[in-house]
C-alpha cells in the first residue's frame, strides 16, 4: 500500500477552492490572457516588497498561452477568460486549463512536485442534479486523472492523479460539520442522526437540500440557476444604467462587493480619478437577493418545525443580509468561513476514507 497526497478540489462557478495538508486557498474561477497587459513593468522604478497576489500560469494542455492568475487579478478593462457554465461546462477547454491550474497551486507546496511528479488522490463534488450524469463524471475524471502539469513563473509542477471522487456539492458541508479536523467523527453532532436542511449559495446555483440521518431527502430539494452571477449582473446593470456614460463590468462588480469596506461602503472608480460611491445599490440588491434566498428556501422546506437546523454555506452565503436571514429562519445557522466549508469536507472525507491510501498494483504508472 502507498500512501498519497490528498487534494480537495472545488472548481466552482465563481471561485476556486483547494485544500491540502499544506494550505487551504481561495482564487478566482476566471483568469486572464497575459496579453490583455500589454507589454508589462516598463514603468516599474522600484521593486515592490509586497507579496505577489497573481502569477503567470501555463497549462501544459493548452500550449502557447499564458495566464494571469491569483487573488489580485485585476480585471479592470480586461477580457476575462471566464469558466461559468450552467451546461455542458466540464468538457469545456477553460474547465481544463483551470483544472491544470488549480492541481499546479496546491502541488506547488510540495517539494518534489517541481523536481519529480507528485502522486496525489483528489476529492471533488458536483450540485446534487448532476451527481447521477455519468456524462459529467466522464468529463471531471478525465480533466483531473493521470499526469497533470503546469507552469507558475516559470516554474513546471507536475502531479499524478491516481483517482477522483466525487460528492454531492452539499454532503462537503455536512462533512464539514460532523467530522473534524483529524477525521474523526464529532459525538452528538446533527447531521448523523437528525434531519436537516443544507442552503448551499454558490457563484452558479443555489442548491437546496434535506438529509434525513445522512439520506438524502428527494422530496424537498430543488436547484436553482440563481447564484451569485444573478446578483453581480443586477448591480451591474443598475450602474450601467446612469447617465454619466461610465461602464462597470460584471467582474468588477465582484470584486467591489466582495472586497468590502469595514464600514460597509462600496466605491468603484471607473479611471482612478472619479470614486463613484455605490453603497445604496449594492445594500439594496443584496437585499434583494437575500428576499429571494429566504423564499426559495421556504418554498423547498414547508415543514421546517420537523427540521432540526438549517445549514447555510456556500461562497456566497456571506453576501447575504444574515441578520434577516435568521428573523425570516431562525433555525438556520451560518456555517464559519462558508465558502470554503464544502472543500474542507472533501479533505475530511478523503481523511475519513482514508482514500488516498492505495494499493501499489492499481496505482497509475504513467
Amino acid at each position: 500500500m502507498k500512501q498519497m497526497k490528498l487534494f480537495a478540489i472545488d472548481l466552482g462557478n465563481r471561485q476556486v477552492k483547494l485544500k491540502s495538508e499544506k494550505a487551504t486557498k481561495v482564487l478566482p474561477s476566471y483568469y486572464v490572457d497575459v496579453a490583455e497587459y500589454g507589454k508589462r513593468n516598463v514603468l516599474e522604478l522600484v521593486k515592490s516588497d509586497d507579496a505577489a497576489t497573481t502569477g503567470d500560469y501555463k497549462s501544459g494542455r493548452d500550449e502557447g498561452f499564458t495566464y494571469v492568475w491569483g487573488t489580485g487579478l485585476d480585471v479592470s478593462r480586461k477580457h476575462v477568460t471566464d469558466t461559468l457554465g450552467l451546461s455542458k461546462r466540464y468538457d469545456s477547454r477553460e474547465f481544463k486549463v483551470l483544472a491544470d491550474l488549480a492541481l499546479a497551486e496546491l502541488a506547488r507546496d510540495f517539494k518534489e512536485s517541481s523536481g519529480g511528479i507528485l502522486d496525489v488522490v483528489v476529492v471533488t463534488g458536483v450540485p446534487t442534479n448532476e451527481y447521477d450524469d455519468e456524462e459529467t463524471f466522464k468529463y471531471i475524471k478525465e480533466a483531473l486523472t493521470g499526469v497533470r502539469s503546469a507552469e507558475i513563473d516559470g516554474v513546471t509542477y507536475v502531479v499524478r492523479v491516481h483517482e477522483v471522487y466525487i460528492l454531492m456539492q452539499p454532503v462537503g458541508t455536512a462533512v464539514d460539520v460532523m467530522v473534524d479536523e483529524t477525521g474523526d467523527v464529532i459525538d452528538g453532532n446533527d447531521i448523523e442522526d437528525g434531519y436537516v436542511g443544507i442552503v448551499d449559495i454558490g457563484g452558479g446555483t443555489i442548491i437546496i437540500d434535506a438529509f434525513e440521518k445522512m439520506n438524502l431527502d428527494t422530496n424537498n430539494r430543488v436547484q436553482l440557476e440563481e447564484g451569485s452571477h444573478k446578483l453581480f449582473i443586477n448591480i451591474r446593470n443598475r450602474v450601467n444604467d446612469n447617465k454619466d456614460g461610465h461602464r462597470i463590468t460584471e467582474h468588477e462588480v465582484e470584486r467591489m462587493v466582495r472586497d468590502g469596506h469595514e464600514d460597509s461602503t462600496y466605491y468603484w472608480s471607473p479611471n482612478g480619478r472619479d470614486n463613484l460611491n455605490l453603497t445604496d445599490i449594492v445594500k439594496q440588491e443584496r437585499e434583494r437577493y437575500t428576499r429571494k434566498v429566504i423564499q426559495s428556501v421556504r418554498g423547498t422546506f414547508k415543514s421546517m418545525s420537523r427540521m432540526r437546523k438549517i445549514y447555510v454555506t456556500g461562497g456566497t452565503a456571506n453576501l447575504l443580509n444574515q441578520n434577516e436571514f435568521k428573523i425570516a429562519i431562525p433555525i438556520a445557522e451560518f456555517v464559519k468561513d462558508s465558502e470554503t466549508a464544502n472543500v474542507r469536507g472533501y479533505y475530511k472525507y478523503g481523511l475519513l476514507n482514508e482514500v488516498n491510501i492505495v494499493d501499489e498494483s492499481d496505482a497509475i504508472k504513467n
